[in-house]
């Protein structure tokens, strides 16, 4: 399960010094990234993670959809990215520690 990405991600929103368009456009990249390493991913946290991303499309690209944000507007939604992307990392760890492990031959 590509949760350590996931956890990635959640620490660059929750510790990084950037601004809040930089950490949504960088913080955006690395979870839809992660969606991209089908293998692993639930169901439904797959579609939880897309769900996360998907307001940052609405104008075309991330990187567009962003720059038509005002600064209040952007802390506003790093805010809940943040809070969501944090959800999405606890549940994707929680998935993960409760798969089979494999045993070494």
């Amino acid at each position: 399960m590509p949760s350590h990405l996931i956890e990635e991600a959640a620490s660059f929103l929750k510790n990084s010094s950037a601004t809040p368009k930089e950490k949504l456009i960088i913080g955006g990249k690395m979870v839809w990234g992660a969606t991209m390493v089908v293998n692993g991913w639930t169901p439904e946290l797959l579609d939880r993670a897309r769900t996360t991303c998907k307001f940052l499309f609405k104008h075309g690209t991330l990187e567009s959809t962003v720059k038509k944000m005002d600064e209040k507007d952007a802390s506003r939604c790093l805010a809940q990215f943040t809070k969501d992307v944090m959800k999405l990392a606890t549940k994707s760890e929680q998935a993960r520690s409760q798969q089979p492990r494999r045993r070494k031959s």
